[in-house]
């Protein structure tokens, strides 16, 4: 058994497709056939299961598969180890970033890695909290900048800092000259929210807010629904992070009273991961970034 046959296993599960794993992994189809099948007579145990045109993963397959990723995770985190001890003066940390914050927050954090100063160079990537909380998992990700999930056991989540919930109004709007509001008062409008799947949908849902109207949209980001508060189809919460440098017209943000509902963003990682050394660091340069 070798890195290499347990890189074949996982690509086979990932694609569930012989011919597409060959291709991934830069080797024939044959090869990685022959491969993997010396692998499951060594260990005495089918981990696939070949049926007509499917690949099956076989109950001593999953367990066999699950340890594996732990594996090359730890290979990996070996050979990050040895990159710190090299000095070298950029170090690539791939982050994942949930939609509704990077848009905000990626530009200034680029910029700021991009400093001569800055030791640490962002690699970053864009899904939603479940698929980057299984590519963390996966080692397919260093970290994810994420609003404080639960999180599966070897993970731990780094705070960094709160992002305060307001109200977003069209201009003519009743509320619009409101210094504050009480939440509770939301039960009486017609509320705009992201489609499901969203974690900022699920965040806003979770302060039990029972408009008197909730309309249902499709909207897939918050300048979606910025543009739909505009047009007066309804008012909607949106996150602090989101009015920072705001100037579209015809839009206003009211705060809530305190205590101010709030998302905490931090960073997710797994907790056998060399790259916490960078946690500290990253978590200066987001600071910066949201300042």
């Amino acid at each position: 058994m070798n890195i290499r046959d347990l890189e074949y296993v996982i690509a086979i599960a990932e694609t569930r497709n012989f011919n597409k794993a060959a291709q991934i992994c830069y080797v024939s189809q044959p090869a990685l056939s022959m491969q993997v099948k010396k692998l499951e007579d060594e260990l005495g145990v089918a981990i696939f299961e070949r049926f007509q045109k499917n690949i099956l993963i076989t109950p001593a397959g999953e367990v066999i598969i699950e340890k594996a990723r732990e594996l090359l995770n730890t290979a990996k985190d070996i050979k990050n180890t040895a990159e710190l001890f090299q000095k070298k003066d950029k170090h690539q940390f791939k982050i994942g970033i949930f939609p509704t914050l990077s848009q905000y927050i990626l530009p200034p954090l680029i910029r700021l890695t991009q400093d001569e100063q800055t030791k640490l160079k962002i690699y970053p990537l864009e899904d939603k909290t479940d698929n980057l909380i299984t590519m963390l998992k996966n080692g397919q990700i260093d970290a994810a900048l994420l609003a404080n999930p639960t999180l599966p056991q070897g993970m731990d989540f780094f705070p960094v800092f709160q992002d305060t919930f307001k109200l977003a109004v069209y201009e003519g709007h009743p509320l619009e000259n409101a210094k504050e509001i009480d939440i509770k008062r939301l039960d009486d409008e017609a509320m705009l929210f992201l489609e499901k799947g969203h974690c900022l949908r699920d965040q806003v849902m979770a302060l039990n807010i029972n408009p008197a109207q909730s309309i249902q949209c499709n909207a897939t980001g918050l300048e979606t629904l910025r543009q739909m508060v505009i047009a007066k189809l309804g008012i909607t919460i949106i996150p602090e992070i989101a009015t920072h440098n705001d100037n579209f017209k015809g839009i206003r943000y009211i705060n809530f009273k305190k205590p101010a509902p709030s998302r905490e963003i931090g960073i997710a990682y797994r907790k056998a991961s060399v790259m916490t050394h960078w946690l500290e660091p990253l978590s200066d340069l987001i600071k910066k970034s949201v300042q």
